[in-house]
């Protein structure tokens, strides 16, 4: 394991779904205080042409929010599509670089979800975004 590859103290794997995120590599979570914490290592196959983070990825972990946030959904379904979903795309991230992601649930109505969150990299807001997700009856 190289410095880039470790994983900061407190973090645990979450267990990818079948499907699509065995391919985006591993996604870790922490709990911090009330709140949860998702952490993830950009890797060489996350770079796009400059060698930063692709945006596909980003926007991806993005749509992972929800993951930070499930113990304060009242709703018992498992599954929350997305309906909406705007990044705004701050500052590159490197190879290399560790990402968390800070998300809070704004608001749960009986149809839909509504989730912020921010991604940082040592401290430094480099994605912010906004989501919403459907709550099937």
């Amino acid at each position: 394991m190289t410095s880039d590859d470790k994983i900061p103290a407190g973090f645990h794997l979450v267990e990818a779904a079948p499907g699509f995120d065995v391919h985006m590599g591993n996604i870790y979570i922490k709990e911090a205080g009330e709140k949860k914490v998702l952490g993830f290592r950009v890797q060489d196959y996350h770079l796009n042409k400059a060698g930063t983070c692709h945006g596909g990825v980003l926007t991806y972990l993005a749509d992972m929010q929800l993951v930070a946030v499930q113990d304060q959904i009242s709703s018992n379904n498992f599954h929350f599509p997305t309906k909406n979903l705007d990044i705004d795309f701050i500052a590159p991230v490197p190879r290399g670089a560790w990402l968390e992601i800070e998300a809070d649930l704004v608001r749960e109505t009986k149809g839909t979800l509504y989730s912020h969150a921010v991604m940082k990299v040592d401290d430094r807001i480099v994605v912010r975004t906004t989501a919403c997700y459907h709550i099937a009856q």
